[in-house]
């Protein structure tokens, strides 16, 4: 599945969109709805998150869940409610709802398309510290001080990441999993950055840029380069990149050009020592070892896996 693959997905009305439910229509009037986190998983590409279209042409009555949820918007407007306030996502918003908030939202038009991100307990609290800025704001969604939180991307890198993570979870292969897990990490950091003006301070931003300019030279960049761009130690930068992002510098590095590796292995023709060296790689023994760590299998059964999915599903490479 591409870009258009994926548009023409999110777009298409769904036969279950089609008809009213009557159970909805009936909830809306009745006792609230309490989703349980383990019943949302089960057959899923990954047991730690799962992606799930938002119903439109009828209101989503008001419910609860166990587990973290995330609306993004990729495009139109949608409004949702709770017992404090309400709010209006629009294209490129992520709308955090924590455990236990009863909300509803309102009725959706044909154009107004949302998918939700469904997050287990597991995976939330290990990316909790990609950023004080979300445990500080899940530390305070305890009883009657729960709240939402609502962050604007617009057309940013965080939308580039959750297009390539909804590629993989709707069209799965036997490695998605690992790649969508591995693509969270770098979301969060995505999203922090392009929201970066509505909340963070002038320190903050250094760090934010510190990212980026790590991403432009992913493949050659070192501690050492990174830390004199920004006036740092090396020990303070990687540091407190640990402390902020949950990540130290070559943490977040690897992360990165495992992703780039993987993309490159599907959507490329390249040799694997190709694919290695434009990720970043210049040891292949390291590169192979990294790889079966992330991946639990070698880089060209990888590729063979993908290319097998891909010709099961008739669909073109990429």
């Amino acid at each position: 599945m591409d870009k258009d693959g994926l548009d023409a997905f999110l777009r298409q009305i769904r036969l279950e969109e089609r008809v009213i439910n009557p159970e909805i229509q009936k909830r809306m009037s009745g006792a609230m709805i309490h989703f349980a986190a383990d019943l949302r998983f089960q057959g899923q590409t990954s047991q730690l998150l799962r992606f799930a279209t938002h119903g439109r042409f009828q209101p989503t009555p008001p419910h609860s869940h166990d587990y973290l949820e995330v609306m993004y918007l990729y495009d139109g407007a949608v409004t949702h409610h709770w017992n404090r306030g309400q709010a209006t996502l629009t294209r490129g918003d992520f709308f955090f709802i924590p455990p236990g908030l009863t909300h509803w939202i309102d009725n959706c038009g044909a154009e107004d398309i949302a998918v939700n991100l469904i997050l287990s307990t597991d995976l939330f609290d290990r990316e909790m510290t990609s950023g004080r800025w979300l445990a500080d704001w899940y530390a305070g969604c305890c009883g009657e001080d729960s709240r939402p939180l609502l962050l604007h991307t617009g057309m940013s890198a965080a939308r580039d990441t959750i297009c390539r993570m909804m590629q993989e979870a709707f069209d799965p292969d036997g490695f998605s999993g690992e790649a969508v897990e591995q693509l969270f990490g770098v979301l969060l950091v995505d999203i922090r950055r392009a929201s970066k003006g509505e909340q963070e301070t002038g320190q903050q931003d250094v760090l934010y840029r510190v990212v980026r300019y790590i991403e432009s030279r992913y493949r050659t960049v070192t501690l050492a380069e990174a830390a004199a761009h920004f006036g740092y130690t090396p020990g303070y930068l990687s540091a407190r990149m640990k402390r902020e992002l949950g990540q130290s510098f070559s943490e977040f590095r690897q992360s990165f050009c495992m992703a780039q590796a993987a993309l490159l292995l599907r959507e490329s023709e390249l040799p694997v020592t190709e694919v290695a060296s434009q990720s970043g790689f210049t040891n292949m023994t390291h590169f192979y070892r990294l790889f079966d760590r992330a991946f639990h299998q070698t880089p060209a059964d990888y590729r063979t896996a993908a290319r097998g999915h891909t010709e099961e599903q008739g669909l073109d490479k990429m």
